[in-house]
């Protein structure tokens, strides 16, 4: 779905996705090590939690909503929006020296100067990271599946389901 309003230039565009429940929640961790990675390709759903445990930082679903990017465009979307949207940024906050290290470090990272861990998880199993050695494994990336946890049913709306 993509937007634009003519009056003001706001633009959007999300990826809506279709189709079944899958019987499994994924997890896909990737470790980024070279600057190349930063083009690889990904989607991160509205259903998927994101995480970079270098930063701290976890982005719960719905966060951003989905996007079919790169490595470097999900860093870039992250540090804008953060930068854009935060409200540590003004105030008595504004002087913050952690936030501001945070935005320099996610800044570092979406820059390849620096090697990170990318997690994404999605109870709905609707997030992808390309595989450019597909179909042997990835030496840089670990797809696990795994039951749905009782908070992942209840958020995502299976538990009240009637079927």
């Amino acid at each position: 779905m993509a937007f634009s309003c003519d009056k003001c230039g706001y633009k959007n565009t999300e990826v809506k996705t279709g189709g079944g429940i899958g019987p499994k929640a994924r997890r896909i961790t990737f470790k980024f090590e070279k600057e190349e990675d930063l083009n690889r390709d990904c989607f991160k759903s509205d259903t998927t939690q994101l995480e970079i445990p270098e930063l701290e930082l976890v982005l719960e679903p719905g966060t951003l909503g989905s996007m079919y990017t790169t490595v470097e465009g999900l860093l870039t979307k992250i540090h804008d929006q953060l930068e854009k949207d935060n409200p540590f940024k003004t105030g008595d906050s504004a002087d913050g020296q952690k936030f501001k290290e945070l935005l320099t470090k996610i800044q570092l990272f979406s820059e390849g100067k620096s090697n990170f861990t990318l997690i994404l998880d999605d109870g709905l199993a609707n997030q992808f990271m390309y595989n450019p050695f597909a179909p042997e494994a990835d030496p840089q990336m670990t797809v696990e599946e795994y039951d749905r946890t009782e908070e992942q049913m209840d958020d995502l709306g299976i538990s009240q389901m009637k079927v």
